[in-house]
């Protein structure tokens, strides 16, 4: 059983790097073709979750490179949170068919994007964003997910999978 939770662990990890390298080509992608839809004034939430750790860890001024190396940080280990929560699940049976992708993103993004950054003091409130905000943030993390399962069904192949096929039966 330990063995089957390090394995679906380490799988979920991937994927959530692999997640989060696809949401990157994302944005990379939409700053070339949209460039309005992305650029912003406001400091990232990334940088400024970085800038509150920082000072809590005792540095008073992060510079503008510790600030910006430290969100990348925020933003990779999101990333591989939300693949260790799928290999978790991978790991208790949950099914992992390529259709889980998109509403695990929607949820990641629900979670972190819209009330998490909120809560967390790092933006507006939902209610206040832009709808392009919203819609352009949706997209990276519909991206997100999809790159996520991929990857854990690549990787994972039939492990992770509810032996009854709980998702053929319901259908």
């Amino acid at each position: 059983m330990a063995g089957k939770l390090k394995r679906n662990l380490a799988i979920g990890v991937l994927g959530g790097l692999a997640g989060t390298a696809a949401m990157n080509a994302y944005w990379k992608g939409l700053a070339k073709t949209k460039p309005e839809l992305v650029k912003s004034d406001e400091e990232p939430s990334t940088e400024k979750a970085a800038r509150k750790a920082l000072k809590r860890a005792g540095v008073r001024s992060p510079s503008s490179q510790a600030r910006k190396y430290g969100g990348e940080a925020v933003h990779w280990g999101t990333g591989i949170t939300w693949g260790l929560l799928a290999g978790a699940g991978r790991a208790a049976g949950i099914p992992t068919t390529w259709g889980l992708g998109l509403p695990y993103g929607v949820m990641a993004w629900m979670a972190t994007d819209e009330w998490g950054r909120y809560k967390a003091g790092l933006g507006q409130h939902p209610k206040d964003r832009l709808t392009q905000d919203h819609a352009t943030s949706l997209g990276a993390h519909l991206v997100y997910g999809v790159g996520l399962w991929a990857t854990t069904k690549f990787l994972g192949g039939r492990a992770g999978r509810h032996k009854h096929g709980f998702l053929r039966r319901a259908a």
